[in-house]
């Protein structure tokens, strides 16, 4: 039974990576071109730009890992291939919680009605932030990688094996600190914008002739969006933190293969919600689409 589930497990995972990969791939070619054409970056495109890059080294040390595990598994057992493995991995991730709050932040702030004037600040200078916000979030994710170089991080716990060791312990709590950082970040401005949309439907439907009207359905599909993006981001926030703790707590059987799928969900998901709902990547997928069915057409014919 287990050798199945492992089988079945390796394949959705192989399959999370490969779709996730492709996603964010297609992400960041977009605004590339558009970058090279235009020689300018909106700061929600660059935020976009930034998040997609760095899930994609997140998702090549994945599918990398997979393959040594599968057909090289005493590769893991050299020190130096692992532990570059590890700091690349831990950066990569790290950046990419910093760029969701930092994504999740700019939504907030432009799109949140508020009258307080803090917030109505924020609105007139997020865009000039947002450079800012991003070279802050690469340093954090880089100092955080750092404890990675030093010596053993895992001198007497191995990423099979981890134990309650004085250097682990540490690392936990500077991986914590700057883990759940973004996530409160994330999970606070997801509520206020699903707020703040909710009540402007509500607005909309007591002004309105019509009960249900184009505007109000775009709307609801951005709550939607939000609270699938925010139900994925808590799966991946708490599989990361089972995946941090001892072996000696967890079940080393079951336990690694559906972190692993779940860890790969999250990026995956996260990249197909954002071309659904950003109108300039949906746009470009559509046209690819049809080229893609017109050249088979051809060929067909």
């Amino acid at each position: 039974m287990f050798i199945s589930f492992y089988i079945i497990g390796l394949i959705i995972l192989l399959m999370e990576n490969i779709i996730g990969m492709f996603g964010n791939g297609f992400i960041a070619v977009i605004y590339c071109i558009d970058w090279v054409k235009s020689r300018k970056l909106s700061s929600c495109d660059m935020i976009l730009t930034c998040l997609a890059m760095s899930r994609i080294l997140l998702q090549g040390i994945f599918i990398a890992e997979l393959f040594i595990h599968i057909f090289a598994p005493g590769t893991f057992n050299l020190n130096q291939v692992q532990k570059s493995l590890s700091f690349l991995w831990l950066f990569a991730n790290t950046a990419g919680l910093w760029f969701t709050a930092c994504l999740s932040i700019f939504y907030c702030v432009k799109i949140t009605i508020c009258n307080q004037p803090l917030f109505l600040r924020m609105k007139q200078t997020i865009s000039v932030m947002v450079p800012k916000m991003l070279l802050w979030s690469l340093l954090v994710s880089f100092v955080t990688s750092i404890p990675l170089m030093w010596g053993d991080l895992f001198s007497n716990s191995t990423v099979e094996d981890k134990t309650w060791d004085v250097t682990y312990f540490y690392f936990i709590i500077l991986y914590s600190a700057t883990s759940f950082i973004p996530f409160i970040i994330f999970l606070t401005t997801s509520i206020l914008l699903i707020s703040s949309l909710w009540r402007h439907i509500r607005n909309m439907q007591c002004n309105a002739t019509s009960f249900w009207d184009p505007s109000t359905e775009a709307h609801v599909s951005a709550i939607k969006a939000l609270i699938s993006c925010l139900i994925l981001y808590i799966f991946y926030f708490v599989a990361m933190t089972v995946l941090m703790l001892p072996t000696c707590l967890t079940d080393p059987t079951w336990t690694p293969a559906l972190i692993s799928m779940v860890l790969a969900a999250y990026p995956s998901g996260h990249s197909l919600i954002l071309i659904l709902i950003n109108p300039k990547l949906k746009q470009a997928l559509v046209r690819i689409m049809q080229i893609i069915k017109c050249h088979l057409k051809g060929e067909i014919f």
